[in-house]
């Protein structure tokens, strides 16, 4: 056995003999298991004791609201003494572990909240977009919360009634913003509340043109090119991951299925050892945003890079996912929010521009690559997976060289 660092043995001793004494040895096991590094776990130690003793000095009881208080209102004031760590993203993961041991432990009160009209209302959407609509996960996920808000800012005391409401009601609540949206995101917001009312007017309950008055974001879909890599960002890109290191190895698995196959980061995270069929050369997307699979060629580049990963970099668990955690909750699958995070990082160490945040711009380079390459609308539409050629139509403008060749001089008028 190795002997625990000092003050690793010190963070733990403290919350032994706080009124979370009891687990204070299974929160210490629990950050060993996932891979979590010693001066991490320190942190989230000594964050765990400042909570306990938080708790102690009001005689209260982990659950839900204390530690929202103690986040909210007790942190960004606290003047307690001692070694106290006050980073609220750390102290935030620090209680996150916490209440997962204290879960377990049968020691964590979750006080839910009663449910009301609105919840009961978002409820009978959802099902109207899951069972009629088939929308998927994220665009569920996106619209319930803009519905959400929207009528909790229009019956904020009372039942949801929805005949009256009013043009006025939906005006205010898209232009009326505590801080400014960028148009596309206006553009999702009065696309759900588009949604929710045709689900109004499937059962009779939506006023008339009511429908016709949620606005109209000035938006054309084909005004501009793609936002994608140029050639030499593409190099920089591919080269920033360290192929010695397991996580290296994972991430430009990932990205050359972004930005080679332009696969959207859900279908990166959903994907599964048994998708990648070695024998034929091909890849199975699983079904997720248009809830269709489909099926693509597998690059040389792009099979030799999950090869490498999957035997030489991916943790041992009993999970069938492709893509696993490594490090902190360590064989545990990854989301879409890793799979961003992971590009997000690439676009740093390349020294692209800041702004390049997303893991769009890869699927937007996929297909930029193909038109460029010589691929047809409708090829690149199988490749991305869009139901509609419209979704498709912005990269038949990606080819410049192609158009000027193609484009015809100006006739001159004549007089």
């Amino acid at each position: 056995m190795h002997p625990i660092p000092v003050l690793l043995a010190r963070g733990l001793n403290d919350l032994r003999s706080s009124g979370l004494s009891e687990v204070a040895d299974s929160l210490a096991s629990h950050l060993a298991r996932r891979h979590v590094a010693s001066n991490t776990v320190e942190k989230y130690l000594r964050a765990a004791f400042h909570f306990a003793r938080w708790l102690d000095r009001r005689g209260d009881l982990p659950s839900r609201t204390s530690v929202r208080s103690f986040l909210t209102a007790h942190l960004p004031r606290c003047r307690c003494r001692g070694r106290i760590h006050r980073s609220l993203i750390d102290v935030r993961a620090a209680l996150g572990h916490l209440v997962a041991v204290l879960k377990a432990a049968g020691r964590f009160d979750e006080e839910l909240p009663p449910r009301g009209p609105v919840d009961d209302e978002v409820e009978r959407f959802d099902a109207y977009m899951t069972f009629v609509c088939g929308a998927a996960a994220s665009t569920r996920a996106r619209r319930l919360l803009d519905v959400r808000q929207f009528l909790s800012s229009a019956f904020p005391d009372g039942p949801v009634q929805s005949m009256t409401i009013t043009a006025s009601d939906i005006q205010r609540f898209v232009t009326v913003r505590p801080r400014p949206y960028r148009p596309g995101t206006l553009g999702v917001i009065t696309g759900s509340l588009r949604s929710y009312l045709r689900f109004l007017r499937l059962e009779g309950r939506c006023p008339d043109g009511l429908l016709d008055a949620v606005p109209r974001v000035a938006k054309w879909r084909l005004a501009s090119l793609p936002a994608h890599l140029t050639d030499d960002e593409f190099r920089r890109f591919l080269a920033s991951f360290d192929t010695h290191t397991r996580r290296g190895r994972r991430d430009r698995a990932m990205a050359l299925c972004m930005v080679l196959l332009g696969l959207r980061a859900a279908e990166v995270a959903a994907l599964k050892l048994r998708d990648v069929d070695w024998r034929v050369g091909c890849l199975r997307v699983p079904p997720t945003k248009t809830q269709r699979g489909r099926e693509l060629p597998l690059p040389a580049v792009v099979g030799r890079a999950l090869a490498a990963f999957v035997h030489s970099g991916r943790p041992r668990a009993s999970s069938d996912r492709l893509f696993l955690r490594i490090g902190v909750l360590e064989g545990e699958p990854l989301d879409s929010a890793c799979v961003r995070i992971a590009v997000r990082l690439a676009y740093a160490r390349a020294g692209l521009p800041r702004n390049y945040t997303g893991t769009h711009r890869l699927r937007h380079t996929a297909a930029t690559r193909l038109v460029r390459s010589g691929a047809s609308i409708k090829a690149v539409a199988d490749v991305l997976g869009h139901d509609s050629l419209d979704s498709t139509a912005i990269y038949a403008k990606v080819d410049l060289p192609r158009l000027r060749g193609v484009a015809l001089p100006w006739p001159r008028m004549s007089r």
